[in-house]
C-alpha cells in the first residue's frame, strides 16, 4: 500500500514503496486544473527521473533521487496556499487509467529535458 511521509520543512513529501510510478504521479498532479508539465528527464540505465511542473506561476518537481518518489516545490518564495494546493492534490493520489498512463508517457517523452 502507499505510504506518504511529509518532509518536516513542509516543502514536499516522499512516497515509498513500489505502488507508485513517477509518471503516474505526474499525470495525477496534472489533473489539477492549471498544472502544466514543462520538462521531463529520465535515464533508462538508472532510476533517475525528474519532471518539472508549473502551477500559478510556481515551479514544482517530481523526482526519484533514491527508491522513493519525491514531490516538492522549487520556488522557495511560492505562496503557501499554492504549495498546499499542489501537495494536497498530489497526496490524495487517485489511480491513473492505464490508457491515460500511456498517453502521458508519450506526451512527456517529447517535452524538453530541462525547464527554461
Amino acid at each position: 500500500m502507499k505510504k506518504i511521509d511529509w518532509y518536516k520543512t513542509g516543502e514536499g513529501f516522499s512516497i515509498s514503496g513500489s505502488y507508485f510510478s513517477p509518471i503516474t504521479m505526474v499525470a495525477h498532479i496534472e489533473r489539477l486544473r492549471g498544472v502544466k508539465v514543462i520538462a521531463k528527464k529520465s535515464y533508462f540505465i538508472t532510476d533517475d527521473f525528474e519532471a518539472y511542473l508549473e502551477y500559478k506561476g510556481c515551479r514544482f518537481i517530481v523526482e526519484t533521487p533514491f527508491a522513493e518518489i519525491e514531490v516538492s516545490v522549487i520556488d522557495k518564495d511560492a505562496p503557501k496556499e499554492v504549495v498546499r494546493e499542489v501537495l494536497e492534490h498530489a497526496s490524495n493520489y487517485k489511480l491513473v487509467n492505464p490508457f491515460m498512463f500511456i498517453v502521458a508517457m508519450v506526451r512527456y517523452f517529447f517535452l524538453p529535458f530541462n525547464p527554461h
